[in-house]
């Protein structure tokens, strides 16, 4: 036997998600017969309420959609340039960051102790590896 009230759910689903406006006459043309009537529908109170709820959330979803979109362009133009200026500012703290680890380290091996400043990194190789690779450790020090 199929389960009817399974397959209204798929089909509301899909609905949804593609965004086909959702009604009793469209669930039965997208139902390939299983529902050959509006009234195989709307006669059964718990097929109907799925109607009226996924037509309920597909409203909600569009409304949360129009709001969202309903941004000026100035204001996403604004927006994204305020991003790229985030980005920017954390591009030369990493910068101003590994300039000084490199100094810092550089100092250490200057004065004999950059045997000790390894001997706190073994257990962390990867570490060590990144630091190489984000050309904070100086060339005569490469490990």
């Amino acid at each position: 036997m199929i389960d009817k009230s399974q397959i209204l759910e798929d089909l509301l689903e899909a609905m949804i998600a593609e965004n086909e406006v959702i009604t009793v006459r469209a669930v039965c043309r997208r139902s390939n017969r299983v529902f050959k009537h509006a009234t195989d529908i709307t006669r059964n109170g718990t097929r109907r309420g799925m109607v009226e709820n996924a037509a309920r959330r597909q409203e909600t979803i569009q409304a949360a959609i129009n709001r969202s979109s309903k941004k000026s362009r100035m204001e996403l133009e604004k927006l994204v340039a305020t991003k790229n200026t985030e980005i920017e500012q954390l591009r030369a703290d990493k910068e101003l960051l590994i300039a000084s680890h490199r100094a810092m380290i550089l100092s250490v091996a200057e004065m004999g102790g950059f045997p000790t400043w390894k001997r706190f990194f073994e257990p962390y190789q990867a570490t060590i590896d990144r630091l190489e690779k984000m050309g904070s450790l100086g060339i005569a020090l490469r490990l």
